[in-house]
């Protein structure tokens, strides 16, 4: 019953039961959350900024959603806001239809963090401009933004100045990425631009979150090149798995993440989305050999939530492109490599509670992402393989 009162009346069980509820209630909120259909009254309703955070964050956030709130609490609520500052950025980028109206939008809401002691009200949305639950939930958090900065403004300084670079990164990468699409037609054309446009999307995230890790231990959240460019890399291959995803929504918007996709004939597009998806599996694979050195620096205690939700978002990754794979052709993985839920729930664990199981985990990682390339080799020749990138993610922030 305590699991189910949670989700229903969280303001009672924060005057009955604080702790659990700081500690617990936004995990089993997150997973009781009906994903397919968004409570879209009730998160109208809510008013309370506690309540408001923690019920939006499953709609908003899906996946990382998991990770997020399987963090130690201190961490957890600054990445928490962050991420929804981000989903707000990418509303406005996805739903306005011209680039001058995204460009307007994307601005204003970036200068809201030049006095972040006083933050200005964000560039409100028309609920007229969505098609979906999911559209209206995110337009439903543009508009309820305040309620997010009741948050921002109690967080420390150092993590305000931390989000203030992320959302500044993220913004100005979006507003790069309208224009690119807009001068190209809505194609990406080469390497480079697919790997800074992953860059902004989840690269940013992904050096935010190693900032506030860093900053957790008490570490200045400076960044050496070398590490910029991992991140750079995990945060490619995390969001080319969003891309893969959503490839055949995209193609019907205009929005193609590979050059092939736009000169297809209707006949033969299933099949060229088959292969381009193909295409980005092999690419991400790649990218895996960045994730042991990368995850392994992280400083973390013997036992760590922090290495757990990291540990999460990884299984969550990988086993996503076991069938993205499956789906595009590949014969990439063998069975014994697909990680099910109760084996990613043990391994999860583990993780937490060991940096031995977490080390183990990451050279598992390798050696499968190794030999689902290998896997593939005699195929590369029949298909448009993208090189490797000529990005350079420590150049672009000089």
């Amino acid at each position: 019953m305590f699991f189910l009162r949670v989700t229903k009346d969280l303001d009672t069980l924060k005057q009955k039961k604080p702790k659990e509820v700081a500690l617990l209630g936004p995990v089993f909120i997150n997973l009781l959350a009906n994903r397919r259909e968004p409570p879209l009254a009730k998160l109208t309703e809510i008013t309370d900024p506690e309540q408001f955070l923690w019920q939006i964050l499953p709609h908003a956030a899906r996946t990382f959603s998991f990770v997020i709130v399987f963090l130690p609490p201190r961490m957890r609520r600054a990445l928490a806001i962050a991420y929804l500052y981000c989903r707000m950025l990418d509303t406005y980028e996805d739903l306005l239809p011209t680039l001058p109206q995204k460009e307007s939008a994307l601005k204003r809401f970036i200068s809201r963090f030049d006095n972040p002691g006083d933050l200005k009200s964000a560039p409100p949305l028309d609920p007229a401009l969505t098609a979906d639950a999911q559209e209206s939930t995110h337009v439903l958090l543009v508009n309820r933004a305040a309620l997010v900065d009741h948050h921002f403004d109690q967080l420390a300084s150092s993590q305000q100045a931390a989000i203030c670079r992320l959302v500044r990164r993220m913004g100005e990468g979006m507003i790069w990425a309208s224009r690119i699409f807009k001068k190209q037609d809505g194609v990406l054309q080469t390497p480079a631009q697919l790997s800074r446009y992953c860059w902004h999307v989840l690269g940013t995230p992904i050096l935010f979150a190693d900032e506030m890790q860093r900053l957790d231990q008490g570490l200045s959240p400076q960044i050496a090149e070398a590490r910029l460019r991992q991140c750079a890399v995990v945060g490619e291959v995390i969001q080319l798995a969003n891309i893969t995803r959503d490839l055949e929504k995209d193609v019907r918007r205009g929005i193609f993440y590979h050059p092939q996709l736009p000169d297809t004939e209707n006949f033969r597009r299933e099949q060229c989305i088959r292969e381009v998806r193909a295409q980005l599996v092999l690419r991400a694979l790649r990218g895996f050999r960045q994730f042991p050195p990368f995850f392994n620096a992280i400083p973390a205690a013997p036992i760590s939530r922090a290495r757990g939700a990291a540990m999460l978002l990884i299984i969550t990754t990988f086993s996503y492109y076991w069938r993205a794979a499956q789906k595009a052709g590949l014969p990439a993985f063998y069975k014994q490599q697909r990680i099910k839920r109760l084996s990613g729930a043990l391994i999860w664990l583990k993780c937490v509670l060991s940096r031995r199981a977490s080390a183990r985990f990451l050279i598992w990682l390798d050696i499968a992402a190794k030999s689902a390339l290998e896997r593939c080799q005699p195929d590369r020749n029949k298909r448009f393989i993208w090189e490797d990138s000529e990005f350079d993610v420590a150049a672009l922030l000089k």
